[in-house]
């Protein structure tokens, strides 16, 4: 009688009873138990006992052990039993130490159960315990080398270890037992690919598929294999063989695909390619996979005409398609990218037209195209359906400041306020649009209250402070426009505009002229071709009477497109008077009063050829 034998009868009825039929463990874990049925103490240990009166029936299979042992006592084996299932309890309860206690002990009573030591290797692996539980799985397969589980298990605990050798050679030792077994051979197959061996999984992976049949997922591992063995012609056939056993799916011709045009195949996949279309016309993927093909390819033309193809299929959505467009345009544009990102937005609206975001992203590559006179109607009509989108209000405005059509600009930017009372930006384009209206006192009142809604963005509040000077001084109140643009460069400090503005201004008063030339210096040096800039800092240094200096940056002024400039010509006269070269002084008024801009003293100063300031 082989004691060990009869042992491993009595664990599978423990196991059959106690714990549910075990599963097979999957990659990469250990075996699991199904949910265990209600059992109490007794009916266990009588369990138990029986399996001892089965001890020498078919079931006791197996090689013999090799390891001598001693007989047991009755009592012995009732007391071992009596741990063991004890050990099984405090499992179920999840009292993992107590149950090693309990394994322990009936161990030292009889220490070639192997179903003891299997049980102790789960418990360690679900412990991380590694090496223990390495330790324990190879006891048990030293006592019972034939029994499946205790062989997983031991896999399991090798390749916890590293030991992939050993996980290997014991999960071709399960296949080779248990060759109707698949889930054998898929996990060796997975223990070949998790240990680079390609070749022998793509063996084990021909085996499964004769059993299964071809199927996409054995289709899709085996061409990973071939891909690392850096053999697509094998890839190739591997799908071929996929799409011949079902050649009217092409999904199996869209993998095809795109894995010949990745492995540079190109006939192939076009031949794919258009075999998806003759097998389904209106299936726009294909058309959006041919784009992206031809993209990569670099054939931007042939991509984007397979791209109107697949956006103008109304059976792919819309959120879809804005995201594709989105993928393909974006960064900075050329304008011919521009132009195709405007055409196939024009194409969604034409394929969605009672979809309002269709709508909303047509009009917004408009603006993109600056087509701000066809994307602002456009503007308007959304909202009318949506007048509390945001963002839609923005680019609006935008498009009226673009448009320079500030009367617009004022009633869009005061609708906007009125849906949005605490946005600050609308009331930015409020105060800016009545400032270039000349209602100056409005445009105080929107730029005062809107800049106390600004937050975080310091940005934006430098031009509330900028505009609001040029604000204050066109109201007169020049302490209240000086205050403003000292708020502006606090804020920055290299602001051009508003050192160019607030400088000319204090030259105006003739107060402050050597802060004044400082600042006009500054903003000269930030923008040195700037004729406003360089006329400025010329007519500080003229009201400082350095009449030699000034003559140099008014030339500077005239050269970079000054000439154009009623300022800075009846500007350029001023110096040359004041450095008595009147004749040349007189040409230049005569020219500065056919030009925008000059002063109301100009024709005085023509006709009775005297400096008035």
């Amino acid at each position: 009688m082989c004691r060990h034998n009869g042992n491993r009868w009595r664990y599978l009825l423990k196991l059959n009873v106690g714990q549910g039929v075990l599963a097979i463990p999957g990659k990469n874990k250990e075996t699991k138990n199904i949910q265990q049925p209600d059992m109490n103490y007794k009916s266990l240990i009588l369990i138990l006992l029986i399996g001892l009166l089965l001890s020498n029936s078919a079931f006791s299979q197996g090689r013999k052990s090799k390891i001598k042992v001693k007989e047991l006592s009755e009592k012995e084996r009732m007391q071992e039993i009596d741990l063991f299932g004890q050990g099984l309890v405090e499992k179920s309860k999840g009292n993992v130490t107590g149950a090693l206690v309990f394994y322990d002990r009936a161990l030292e009573i009889d220490p070639f159960d192997a179903a003891a030591w299997y049980e102790k290797a789960r418990l360690y692996l679900s412990m991380n315990r590694n090496d223990e539980a390495l330790e324990a799985a190879k006891r048990s397969i030293e006592i019972d080398g034939k029994n499946k589980w205790y062989l997983v298990l031991y896999a399991n605990a090798c390749k916890a270890n590293d030991q992939y050798d050993e996980y290997v050679k014991t999960y071709e030792t399960l296949a080779l037992e248990y060759p109707t077994d698949l889930d054998f051979l898929k996990e060796l197959a997975f223990a070949y690919y998790f240990t680079g061996d390609y070749k022998k999984a793509i063996v084990a992976y021909d085996r499964i598929e004769k059993e299964e049949g071809v199927n996409e997922q054995l289709t899709i591992q085996k061409v990973g294999f071939y891909d690392k063995l850096k053999e697509p012609e094998k890839g190739v056939m591997e799908y071929q063989k996929l799409i011949d056993s079902n050649p009217e799916d092409p999904r199996y011709y869209a993998l095809m695909a795109e894995y010949c045009a990745k492995n540079g195949l190109d006939d192939q996949a076009i031949a794919a390619y258009e075999k998806i279309v003759e097998i389904n016309p209106s299936d726009p993927y294909v058309h959006i996979a041919l784009a992206d093909y031809y993209n990569k390819k670099g054939n931007q033309h042939r991509s984007f005409q397979e791209l109107k193809l697949g956006l103008a299929n109304s059976v792919l959505d819309l959120k879809t398609k804005i995201n594709l467009l989105v993928n393909y345009y974006q960064g900075n544009l050329s304008d011919e990218q521009k132009k195709h990102a405007l055409e196939l937005s024009e194409v969604l609206m034409q394929a969605h037209p009672d979809e309002i975001l269709s709508h909303t992203f047509y009009a917004s590559m408009l603006y993109e195209n600056n087509e701000f006179e066809k994307a602002r109607p456009l503007f308007l009509d959304i909202l009318k359906e949506e007048p509390s989108n945001y963002s839609i209000w923005e680019q609006l405005l935008l498009c009226d400041l673009n448009l320079q059509d500030f009367t617009q600009l004022d009633t869009d930017s005061e609708d906007a306020v009125d849906y949005f009372p605490n946005y600050p930006l609308p009331y930015f384009f409020a105060g800016l649009a009545n400032l270039q209206l000349k209602d100056y006192v409005k445009a105080k009142a929107y730029l005062e209250s809107g800049k106390n809604f600004v937050v975080n963005n310091d940005g934006l509040l430098e031009q509330f402070y900028s505009t609001l000077g040029d604000t204050y001084h066109a109201l007169d109140n020049f302490e209240a426009a000086y205050l403003s643009y000292d708020k502006a460069l606090l804020i920055n400090p290299k602001n051009a505009l508003v050192l160019n503005n607030y400088a000319y201004y204090l030259s105006l008063e003739s107060k402050n002229l050597e802060k004044a030339a400082t600042m006009a210096k500054a903003a000269v040096d930030l923008d040195p071709y700037n004729s406003n800039n360089l006329d400025t800092y010329a007519w500080v240094l003229y009201k400082l009477g350095k009449f030699d200096e000034a003559i140099i940056w008014i030339e500077k002024a005239y050269d970079n497109k000054g000439d154009q400039s009623g300022v800075v010509l009846e500007h350029y006269g001023d110096i040359l008077f004041r450095l008595e070269r009147k004749s040349e002084a007189f040409d230049y008024w005569r020219v500065a009063l056919e030009k925008p801009e000059h002063s109301e003293l100009l024709q005085k100063k023509i006709t009775d050829k005297k400096l008035y300031e």
